[in-house]
């Protein structure tokens, strides 16, 4: 539909938007732990971030009258607390290396890295699960990864 697709338009615009200021936000952190005399692990940016997610999930949930209801259904379905926990040991392990790039490499690297592993989940999933992708979004896909190889080509030189 015209209002799906507006709207995944909003959501991937803004993804690149908040991608585009992480990058300076990262820095600024670490030079300012720099500055500090601290050096900063992966888990250390990890922890406080996921905190800051918890509180808001928390916060947002509560205010749309969410929580007790997602509670409820999970009392009332307890097979799914199994599919929440893998999704939760998948998401660990993936947050694991990407704040692991963060800590070690500067923003560039971990935005590339970013934008390499969004790149071939939608490669993998149009593979595995049959999906179709538009002309434009095979243009999408071209010149984000045009993109990364120009990157990594000129870090070379």
């Amino acid at each position: 539909t015209a209002h799906g697709s507006r709207l995944g338009l909003a959501f991937i615009c803004g993804s690149l938007v908040f991608d585009g200021c992480t990058g300076g936000v990262q820095k600024r952190v670490k030079l300012e732990a720099n500055r500090r005399g601290i050096k900063p692990k992966p888990y250390d940016y990890m922890f406080y971030t996921n905190i800051y997610m918890l509180a808001t999930a928390l916060l947002f949930a509560t205010i749309r009258g969410e929580l007790f209801r997602g509670v409820s259904f999970c009392l009332a379905h307890p097979a799914i607390l199994s599919k929440i926990t893998n999704f939760a040991a998948c998401s660990a392990c993936g947050q694991s290396f990407i704040f692991y790039t963060i800590a070690q490499f500067d923003p560039l690297v971990t935005t590339t890295v970013t934008t390499t592993r969004k790149i071939f989940s939608v490669l993998l999933s149009i593979m595995i699960k049959g999906h179709h992708i538009s002309t434009t979004g095979w243009l999408g896909v071209s010149l984000a990864s045009a993109g990364i190889l120009t990157d990594a080509v000129f870090k070379k030189h």
